[in-house]
């Protein structure tokens, strides 16, 4: 038996076969976690359930305990014993066995420790990093991401998978510095706060002559220590980028005439980018799937979370619009793709010849994709890309196929949205949806009511400290478009609590005198697109405080004081 913790937990039997970890319980789930964390030492159950449950123990939080444990042990080892069991009773706790059972972090922490033998710098050592880095890929316990217990073992994963990525990445630079720069880049997304991340990587860029990509990493390091710790880079690192402003080419010709000073622009803030980290790692791994969609209704942060796809992958991202493609805007999608991965003007040409009624040709094609080959991975992201037409997906297309470092991303609202259009022919491989943000995402922001007011959706996040002009027009403009595809009851529904607060299935009947199925569909779809969310006595009501004013704003108090007497008579 084999239990593996470092990223999703997963059990597998004597001969690989998967055991049924994910059906356990979510309390079992966390006990057979910490156990997990803990391995090397006994856990007392008042220890044991301190971490479980924290300050909220149960009555009797023993007998809670034994019973996590013997459902473990019945769906984990069915046919064990007492002489098998990997949960071992001990001193009146609890031991993880390794013996009994594999166990992944066990193994690494074995391998960190090897790295005391080995003369750094060595290929014995650098073999431990790589072997390291096989099981460190994830981190532990994603589950439980804010629970006290694990935050040291998350730490002691980053820290050693940060230090054997950064180890590569010094150890890869001479021959083949590209893949320096990407291992570099994957211990910045582990550590955003580590600046040896940025040095590797402003390392690596400057051997491969793109100076420009070092400043842009010298930039984003400087931005994030500003606006998350409030400090500088150190010396050394702002050393390294007057070194290479120093050192880049002088321009041949005289620089042109001063331009008339003029004003500077109010500085722009950044809106905080939160979450998303599961979409974000699939697409920066080593080898990200051909073809992703990434779908959420209005609101939900597509456009934002491909902004944030080109911050953390500078120079390698381009950015398209399907909506904007039309009659002599045909090919604006690719255009604007190839303006931002630098495209040289002889490929933006091409483009810019091709007329709105003709496909692109093979040639021109092939011309194109000589600006999308490349050592590492480009990625061609289309936002609102259910309105390409069908030339446009058949180009895009060929792109894919043809050009082996292409990428393709692609944003719209719903899977069903493009049922009947064009992109359906480029399949859907993977599909991720953005749900809205979880009270733990938001907490950074330090608004504790900040999650009831916006539901999580992140629009509403973004325009919530906004004056309430703004922030309700958001809210209205969002219910808007995420009903816009729904039955007429719809509207009616979230109008009806907006002004009465929760209400049941039955109360909406006699309100509005649609029939019961009918009504259901709709609150199906309104939960579905987190306007509604279900309270635990079966009663509907605004997932966000922000669109139910916006909504109830829109009712007259006449109109309001005769439903609320039409409910009171009515029940």
């Amino acid at each position: 038996m084999r239990v593996s913790v470092l990223g999703q937990l997963t059990v597998t039997g004597e001969h690989g076969e998967p055991l049924p970890a994910g059906e356990l319980p979510r309390r079992a789930r966390q006990v057979l976690a910490v156990l997990a964390a803990r391995h090397d030492r006994i856990q007392s159950k008042d220890a044991l359930a301190d971490s479980v449950w924290g300050d909220d123990l149960p009555g009797n939080h023993v007998a809670a305990l034994e019973h996590y444990v013997s459902v473990i042990r019945r769906r984990l080892q069915p046919d064990g014993s007492s002489a098998n069991w990997f949960i071992v009773t001990r001193s009146g706790g609890y031991l993880f066995d390794t013996s009994r059972a594999g166990l992944d972090l066990a193994d690494l922490r074995t391998l960190i420790r090897r790295l005391d033998a080995p003369t750094p710098g060595s290929p014995e050592r650098l073999a431990v990093h790589a072997d390291i880095l096989a099981l460190a890929r994830q981190l532990p316990f994603p589950e439980d991401p804010y629970a006290e217990w694990a935050e040291p073992v998350r730490t002691e994963v980053q820290v050693a998978a940060v230090n054997a990525l950064l180890q590569h990445a010094g150890a890869t630079l001479c021959d083949d510095p590209s893949r320096s720069l990407r291992l570099a880049q994957e211990a910045i997304e582990l550590n955003p706060f580590l600046e040896s991340g940025y040095r590797a990587a402003m390392t690596a860029a400057i051997a491969m002559d793109r100076q420009d990509d070092a400043l842009r990493i010298f930039e984003r390091c400087r931005q994030l220590l500003d606006e998350e710790l409030g400090v500088t880079p150190s010396a050394g690192l702002v050393h390294l980028q007057q070194q290479i402003v120093t050192t880049r080419t002088a321009p041949i010709c005289p620089p042109p005439p001063a331009p008339r000073p003029v004003p500077a622009p109010e500085p722009v803030v950044r809106e905080r980018f939160l979450g998303r980290v599961t979409e974000l790692r699939l697409l920066l791994e080593p080898d990200p799937p051909p073809v992703v969609h990434i779908v959420g209704p209005s609101g939900s942060g597509k456009s934002a979370f491909l902004a944030e796809l080109e911050r953390h992958a500078p120079g390698r991202v381009g950015i398209g619009h399907g909506a904007s493609s039309v009659g002599v805007l045909r090919h604006a999608w690719l255009r604007a793709v190839l303006t931002d991965l630098g495209a040289p003007a002889e490929v933006l040409a091409v483009v810019d010849a091709a007329g709105p009624e003709r496909p692109l040709l093979r040639p021109d094609l092939e011309v194109i994709g000589t600006a999308l080959d490349g050592p590492e991975l480009i990625f061609v992201a289309i936002d609102d890309a259910a309105d390409l037409d069908a030339a446009s997906v058949a180009e895009l297309s060929w792109l894919g196929r043809h050009c082996p470092a292409v990428r393709i991303v692609l944003t719209y609202c719903y899977p069903s949205e493009i049922a009947e259009r064009p992109l359906s022919g480029l399949g859907s491989p993977v599909v991720l949806r953005l749900e809205p943000l979880t009270d733990g995402e938001l907490t950074v922001l330090g608004d504790k009511d900040l999650a009831e007011r916006t539901g999580g959706i992140p629009a509403l996040v973004g325009a919530a400290a906004r004056p309430d002009e703004v922030s309700y027009a958001v809210a209205m403009q969002i219910a808007r478009q995420r009903t816009r595809w729904m039955p007429d009851p719809a509207w009616e529904i979230l109008r009806l609590c907006a002004v009465l607060g929760p209400l049941s299935v039955g109360e909406l009947s006699t309100l509005t005198g649609y029939p019961l199925p009918e009504l259901l569909t709709c609150v199906d779809h309104l939960v579905h697109a987190h306007l509604l969310t279900e309270d635990e006595d079966g009663r509907v009501r605004h997932r966000s405080s922000l669109t139910s004013a916006a909504v109830s704003g829109q009712v007259s108090a006449a109109s309001a004081r005769y439903l609320r007497r039409r409910l009171t008579a009515d029940n």
